[in-house]
């Protein structure tokens, strides 16, 4: 039997449910959202589906913001990412 290091808490960061709930989540709430307000407004589906595909936009921006803060944090130090000095 091996013994399991503790490696902390994970944090959202690192957490793969945080990121896949925060894609799910954002345009489920802000699509309710607009189907409520279409309800007020009687505008039909419009606002429902302006505000779920402004929820998947910025869940996919999230991720990726996400992801290249994670990539810049791994490649500090690395050998091609440091600059020559003539």
């Amino acid at each position: 039997m091996s013994a399991r290091r503790f490696r902390g808490v994970p944090t959202a960061d690192d957490d793969a449910i945080s990121l896949a709930m925060s894609l799910v989540a954002v345009p489920t709430v802000l699509g309710v959202l607009g189907w409520w307000l279409d309800g007020l407004t009687g505008t039909g589906p419009a606002l429902l589906l302006a505000f779920a595909a402004f929820g998947v936009a910025c869940s996919f921006a999230g991720a990726y913001y996400r992801y290249e803060s994670k990539i810049a944090r791994h490649e500090t130090g690395k050998p091609w990412t440091r600059s020559r000095a003539s």
